[in-house]
């Protein structure tokens, strides 16, 4: 049975409410951040966009590190969509 997009996000990173909220904390003041430097453009449109997944993964229950593991996980699995275990060969 093949999971949703959703279902797989949350088991790749099953957060609580504490760290949703440090999770939340940590994008407000990276928000604030980027407020405080507007005088340096790129600075700021990058803190800005840092915040707002932060932010937004505190309020959907997903973490930033869920995206990366499911990219990092993509090229392990076959044709058929079945994880496969890889073992090292030993000569």
């Amino acid at each position: 049975m093949r999971r949703s997009r959703r279902a797989r996000l949350r088991a790749a990173c099953a957060s609580g409410g504490v760290e949703r909220v440090v999770q939340a904390l940590v994008g407000v003041l990276l928000a604030a951040f980027a407020v405080d430097s507007l005088d340096e453009p790129v600075v700021a449109v990058l803190a800005a966009a840092g915040a707002a997944v932060l932010i937004v993964g505190a309020v959907r229950g997903w973490c930033p590190g869920a995206l990366l593991a499911r990219r990092a996980t993509r090229g392990e699995r076959n044709r058929v969509g079945i994880p496969e275990e890889r073992e090292t060969l030993q000569h």
